[in-house]
């Protein structure tokens, strides 16, 4: 624990740089017109003007969106704490959502944190991201339904395939073919009365979505 508690100066300033640069790229990576582009530049201008308190603000509403790469930096600064106080267990919650949605960046902090963290904590924390991932889902989020696939394929212990299957199994109905391959990968491994619980608890979760 005392890296944390006496990490020096030098390595502060390196962590707010690398924070700097990374929004740099998150605004690089959209159009123009996209009403995030707006919002992550507004928070690099913030933090340029040493405006921490709001642009901290701008993240979190962000991230609450299931912007994946404004969950990564929200979480590497919860993780700093430079310019916040630390918040391990929010930090895990971003990064492991970063992760399930496709960044392998946010790897390294949910290494980090494993050493920090109890296993209640963990536990705790994932429910509140599988009921994050719901209500996404339910609000028409597809990046949610790959996410909450994900989670139960490798964040559950045992892996829950038929939860895992059921969710990429709405995903390519709804409409993103690139889960089929994981879809169908997950059908194997099932027998015939897990299966039939899957389709149905899919059936019964796609109505819902699309009403």
């Amino acid at each position: 624990m005392s890296y944390f508690v006496y990490i020096n100066n030098r390595i502060i300033n390196n962590i707010f740089k690398s924070i700097i640069v990374s929004i740099y790229i998150l605004c690089s990576s959209y159009s123009f017109a996209d009403n995030h582009t707006k919002n992550i530049k507004n928070i690099y201008k913030l933090l340029q003007e040493k405006k921490f308190e709001q642009s901290i603000e701008g993240l979190k509403i962000l991230s609450s969106e299931n912007n994946i790469k404004a969950q990564l930096l929200y979480s590497k600064i919860l993780f700093a704490g430079d310019i916040t106080p630390q918040d391990f267990e929010n930090s895990y919650f971003w990064a492991l959502s970063a992760l399930l949605g496709g960044l392998k960046d946010a790897n390294n902090i949910i290494e980090k944190l494993n050493n920090y963290l109890s296993e209640q904590q963990i536990e705790n924390i994932n429910k509140k991201l599988i009921s994050f991932f719901e209500k996404k889902a339910f609000n028409k989020d597809k990046r949610a339904l790959i996410q909450m696939a994900k989670f139960y394929e490798n964040y559950s212990d045992p892996p829950d395939i038929i939860n895992s299957y059921k969710w990429y199994n709405i995903a390519v109905a709804i409409g993103i073919k690139t889960a089929k391959n994981k879809r169908d990968e997950m059908l194997n491994e099932l027998d015939e009365k897990d299966l039939l619980e899957a389709q149905t608890l899919s059936i019964k979760l796609f109505k819902k979505i699309n009403n």
